[in-house]
């Protein structure tokens, strides 16, 4: 059930974290294996992610996060990614997490032009 009173609804929340997710990994490049080190993933398995997502970094990063986030459920949190983060100084992501995200509901088109509200108004015709 849903309770429309509460300023963060659940499905809300699940799709910021989505969102976060996201930009984390449209930024991690050549980075996104050192943070699956820290996050304890195997080498096979960061090899398996290369194999499995041959097209870009952005497709193997956004597989980690997916995988790391399946494996720690509750436990996968921003806390923990931004310490893993500062450890194999990505600082820069950090600080993009840190102001950009927190503080308001992001959309994917925040990066680069501002077209959110018109992609999320229905058309008039």
């Amino acid at each position: 059930s849903r309770y429309p009173f509460t300023s963060q609804d659940p499905q809300d929340e699940a799709e910021r974290k989505e969102q976060r997710l996201a930009i984390i990994a449209d930024h991690l490049g050549f980075s996104w294996a050192e943070l699956a080190r820290e996050l304890d993933f195997s080498e096979e398995r960061i090899n398996l992610i290369r194999i499995e997502n041959p097209n870009s970094l952005q497709d193997q990063s956004h597989a980690l996060l997916k995988l790391w986030t399946e494996r720690e459920g509750v436990y996968a949190t921003e806390t923990t990614l931004i310490k893993k983060l500062t450890k194999i100084n990505r600082m820069d992501i950090v600080h993009l997490i840190e102001t950009k995200i927190i503080n308001r509901p992001l959309s994917m088109s925040d990066f680069g032009d501002s077209l959110t509200e018109c992609e999320q108004a229905e058309p008039d015709f």
